[in-house]
């Protein structure tokens, strides 16, 4: 994928975000059962980093004396985020994964990085491969990765709502395989750039950055299967 190609998908999903913030926000309910699977295996006390956090919510869910960071391209979501109050020590920044230096805004260790609808976001699997490894760095021996990506050729809620890439000038070809343009119809329209992280490229995402699968299953929608959680440990 061409640089100008990657950097085009990536502002169209900024400004989707800075500019739908409170609307998206509003739309996201208070958890996911997959999520919810998820979050339940982090432990009291552990350090918490969320790459994509949007408005924060899953900082309310964690459990206490959690030590939590937020990570977010949009400085609109993190507005939000700031905004409110938690029951944890949280605190969060505004940092684009694209940019290589996004790791110099943290502290590490992390026990526990969260990402979910983050990855999927990122155009070019050279790119989702190099922020999974920057992320697998800040990860103790013991440490867990927590992946959540829309599975968005498989649910037909999101099938239905895909848009040709003439939409923005561009065609398949500018594009990688699995990359989709998804639209956005709640308080005007808008458009997203999603890549379908399908079971087979998470196994293989995750051999790349020298991490193990401990746990992958589908969850949450209707058919239980708008979301692809992977749960990833460092390689011993």
């Amino acid at each position: 994928m061409q640089q100008e190609v990657i950097k085009q998908l990536n502002e169209l999903n900024r400004n989707f975000y800075n500019h739908f913030a409170d609307t998206f926000a509003d739309s996201r309910g208070a958890n996911e059962p997959g999520m919810k699977y998820a979050l339940a295996l982090i432990e009291p006390g552990q350090r918490v980093l969320e790459l994509g956090c949007a408005q924060g919510r899953f900082a309310r869910l964690l459990p206490a004396g959690c030590q939590y960071l937020g990570v977010d391209f949009s400085a609109s979501l993190i507005a939000l985020a700031r905004s409110q109050a938690y029951p944890i020590l949280a605190h969060f920044v505004v940092a684009d994964l694209m940019e290589q230096d996004w790791v110099a805004q943290v502290n590490p260790p992390y026990d526990v990085i969260l990402a979910r609808a983050v990855l999927h976001h990122i155009p070019g699997y050279a790119n989702r491969l190099r922020i999974l490894q920057q992320a697998a760095a800040l990860l103790p021996p013991t440490g867990r990765m927590i992946l959540a990506n829309w599975q968005v050729l498989a649910a037909e809620r999101f099938r239905k709502r895909l848009q040709p890439w003439e939409s923005i000038g561009l065609s398949e070809s500018d594009v990688e395989p699995g990359d989709c343009l998804l639209d956005w119809r709640r308080e005007g329209f808008g458009l997203r750039f999603v890549h379908h992280v399908s079971a087979d490229e998470a196994q293989r995402i995750a051999c790349d950055a020298e991490l193990e699968v401990v746990e992958m299953y589908a969850s949450d929608g209707r058919e239980g299967n708008l979301t692809l959680y992977t749960v990833m440990a460092r390689q011993n």
